[in-house]
């Protein structure tokens, strides 16, 4: 008990909060996709997220949360992983997530284009990022069946298919279904 707080230099006190806010962590993912609220441009959040942009707020100005490099003036073409990794090669985002991702995408384009039955086809790695996981994403893998990977070859599948059930190929295609 302080009998008299003007002469005792122990006295606890409460310190008003400051306007300052605690750092974002814009390492997340999330946390950088929430920057894009009310975004108009036509880049999308999403790809500009996850190649480690957050929003600026400030026209389309967006930044980098591991080299803190700006990019903005986006186009419609615009890829963020490669505009990321055009300007800041040496970004350490770019150089532990950014180039494994477009090696990965870039083997898997040349496998499916060396396949004998899928001469026309290019199959994408949908790989995702770790931190998704956090999220409740799951990874995606592909087709258990890749012969059965579009909704053509699905669809193709129910020739022996019984016209008089309720369900058609064409719907039993598009969710995913295939027939043997």
């Amino acid at each position: 008990f302080v009998l008299d707080p003007a002469t005792s230099g122990n006295v606890p006190s409460v310190i008003a909060p400051s306007d300052q806010s605690l750092p974002t962590n814009y390492h997340n993912e999330a946390v950088r996709l929430a920057s894009f609220s009310d975004w108009p441009y036509v880049v999308t959040p999403e790809s500009l997220a996850r190649a480690g942009f957050y929003s600026l707020k400030n026209g389309d100005n967006t930044k980098c949360a591991y080299c803190n490099g700006v990019v903005r003036a986006w186009e419609p073409n615009d890829v963020p992983d490669l505009e990321h990794k055009k300007h800041f090669p040496l970004c350490p985002f770019v150089i532990h997530t950014i180039n494994p991702r477009l090696e990965r995408n870039e083997c898997s384009g040349i496998r499916a284009s060396q396949g004998t039955a899928f001469k026309n086809m290019t199959i994408i790695n949908n790989a995702v990022d770790d931190n998704l996981d956090e999220l409740g994403v799951q990874k995606h893998n592909g087709p258990k069946r890749p012969d059965y990977g579009t909704v053509e070859s699905r669809l193709r599948s129910f020739t022996a298919w019984s016209p008089h059930l309720i369900q058609t190929p064409n719907l039993l295609a598009q969710a995913g279904f295939y027939y043997e």
